[in-house]
């Protein structure tokens, strides 16, 4: 069962200076330009202790001092927050919107009510675990995906967000972040109650989930969104491919099923459709597949590794695999000849994934693109 606890939170005060200025994307999606644009913004910018590089007491003595001067404070009680996120969806451009709890969840093993969709690699994993270690402080939350059958999450979310928010800010990708601060105690329990026989499945921070159980936390801090959610989607992660040595992308071709030319990538029935761009031009191929097999696995399983060679040893270890999340950016890398070739695919269904993760299915690294990212530095948790 999933039991959600109220969190007595390190948050920004007043004297931090606006909220627009402070909170960040999470660390493991800030490219460097976009690190010192957060930097110079602010002395307080959250960046300055999620992106220590390295120097994990130098983030604990910037805390700290964060902490002394009065820039950061302990909320006076525990509440339970609920976070709506309003964005230009990649792409069609239309406005979506999800909503979702920040809380505490009980630490537990994957499989009985914590779910994992992907494998970790074990270089993010120590860098957070030296972090987390360092200053004794979870910085981000693990966002956490629920089925919500009744849709009664969803609602009581909806109710309260048609109040005014305590914190309201727009970041640099057209997203309005929102956040509500819930204290009362029916309202809580009532929620506690409806969230008593979710299970839980990880859509973004495995990596930060397994630190929490390296770190042997009895609770970790949450944001869990409920999948009934409207504006929840996945978007499609394409493969670009490097470095394969004796590369004959019309071997390659003649290898897979059912190609044609063209990049439309609308999967007939029985089928999984893989976008395929090489230097001679553009192409599909139809994959056939079962109802419970998604397109990343069918992509890793039955083009990547008996084609390509490139087995989940060799995927894990790197050097022949990179990730793009938009189309035309991924075209173009094949275009001017920056990568072999490229493999397009269709935005996976949340319900997907959710169905075969929590049958126990392990996805290939990279296979989901929840956007918008979660706001860093909106809620803490001290440990201590």
């Amino acid at each position: 069962m999933a039991n959600i606890h109220p969190v007595r939170a390190l948050r920004y005060t007043e004297k931090a200076g606006p909220i627009s200025e402070l909170a960040t994307l999470p660390y493991d999606v800030i490219p460097a330009a976009l690190e010192s644009d957060y930097k110079a913004r602010s002395p307080y910018s959250f960046a300055h202790v999620i992106l220590p590089r390295g120097d994990y007491a130098g983030a604990k003595a910037r805390l700290d001092g964060w902490v002394e001067a009065g820039i950061v404070a302990r909320d006076s009680d525990a509440a339970i927050y609920v976070y709506e996120q309003t964005f230009p969806a990649p792409g069609s451009g239309e406005t979506l919107v999800r909503r979702g709890f920040v809380a505490l969840g009980d630490t537990e093993e994957y499989g009985e009510t914590v779910y994992r969709h992907e494998r970790t690699i074990s270089g993010p994993k120590e860098d957070r675990f030296r972090l987390l270690e360092a200053t004794r402080v979870q910085f981000d939350s693990i966002f956490m995906l629920f089925p919500d059958e009744t849709g009664a999450v969803e609602a009581r979310l909806e109710s309260t967000c048609a109040g005014t928010p305590e914190l309201e800010y727009a970041d640099h990708e057209k997203t309005t972040h929102r956040l509500w601060r819930i204290v009362d105690a029916g309202w809580i329990a009532a929620l506690q109650s409806e969230m008593a026989n979710e299970k839980l499945l990880i859509a973004d921070g495995h990596h930060r989930y397994e630190t929490a159980l390296r770190m042997g936390q009895a609770k970790t801090l949450m944001t869990f969104v409920s999948m009934r959610s409207k504006g929840l989607r996945s978007f499609a992660t394409h493969r670009l491919v490097h470095g394969i040595e004796g590369f004959d992308a019309e071997a390659m071709l003649a290898k897979l099923p059912d190609v044609a030319a063209g990049l439309e990538l609308t999967s007939p029935e029985g089928h999984v459709r893989i976008g395929i761009a090489v230097a001679g031009g553009e192409y599909h191929a139809d994959i056939p597949a079962g109802p419970d097999e998604l397109n990343v696995s069918v992509l890793q399983d039955k083009v990547l590794a008996p084609v390509l060679g490139l087995t989940p040893e060799k995927v894990a270890a790197g050097g022949h695999l990179t990730y793009v999340k938009q189309l035309p950016a991924a075209l173009e890398e094949v275009r001017a000849g920056r990568e072999q070739a490229a493999f397009l695919l269709e935005d996976l269904p949340v319900e997907g994934v959710a169905r075969v993760s929590f049958a126990g299915q392990v996805l290939p690294q990279k296979s989901t693109f929840f956007y918008p990212k979660l706001g860093s530095g909106l809620v803490m948790y001290p440990l201590d």
